[in-house]
């Protein structure tokens, strides 16, 4: 995230804000990111890497009136899906995709989930153990950010999670999850959704936020992300993912 993939009230979540080189870097902090304790190091499948990669996983779904979804036109090919409300555009949606063979900390969480090292991640027999790795990622990246805030919001402000809840994104099986901060009065000072997902060899964070201090993957105002939320929802099922067979992915392992 630029202030970096995990709803209040609660229907909104958690955020990872990319920039595309070859490598990620995250949004609005890179210490937001819970893969320790390597750093960001986050690489797209070598035949997407010239691509914005909403091109692909978007295809030719359409949303309905008066929204519009487009991939941004960036030079810089960050991975950013341009959120309109009729011809305004109102906010983005960050996709990060993270190869296994740079997360030596998942690959430790799907082995704790018990998962055989060498194992076929991608087998169905599996799939509940995938599950719990992938909570287990969502627990780091709250205790990450819940450590982040603390000095940040002091007194004044409540940092909190929402459970992450199952969600199907493209063909696979993830979890929507977020957070937020609090002012005494209840209003909201940020709020952010992720969802993620794991295919055996990537995996996808899907964020977007509320955060006046975040770079990307964010929204303006909170009304537009909240009236958003729903269409992103419904969009996530139909996304073309995953984006490519692991076979292709053989020569980045």
């Amino acid at each position: 995230m630029m202030r970096l993939l995990p709803v209040i009230g609660w229907s909104t979540i958690a955020a990872v804000a990319v920039i595309v080189s070859n490598q990620f870097t995250i949004g609005r902090s890179i210490a937001a990111d819970p893969s320790k304790p390597e750093p960001p190091k986050t690489t797209l499948p070598a035949n997407l890497r010239e691509v914005n990669i909403w091109t692909r996983a978007l295809g030719k779904t359409k949303m309905p009136a008066p929204w519009r979804v487009a991939p941004c036109d960036s030079k810089s090919k960050a991975p950013l899906l341009c959120v309109y409300d009729r011809d305004t555009l109102v906010g983005t949606v960050e996709m990060g995709t993270f190869l296994l063979s740079s997360r030596s900390d998942l690959r430790k969480k799907l082995t704790d989930a018990g998962i055989p090292a060498k194992a076929n991640y991608a087998d169905p027999q599996y799939r509940s153990r995938m599950m719990t790795a992938l909570k287990a990622w969502v627990d780091d990246y709250y205790a990450t950010f819940r450590t982040d805030r603390a000095s940040e919001y002091g007194k004044t402000i409540t940092f909190t999670t929402q459970p992450p809840t199952q969600a199907t994104i493209g063909k696979l099986t993830g979890l929507r999850y977020g957070f937020a901060g609090l002012k005494q009065n209840k209003d909201i000072h940020e709020q952010h959704i992720g969802y993620v997902a794991f295919d055996g060899s990537t995996l996808y964070v899907i964020t977007t936020a509320f955060d006046v201090t975040s770079e990307t993957g964010k929204f303006k105002q909170l009304a537009d992300l909240r009236r958003f939320e729903p269409q992103l929802t419904k969009l996530l099922p139909k996304l073309q993912l995953p984006i490519a067979a692991p076979s292709k992915l053989s020569s980045d392992r």
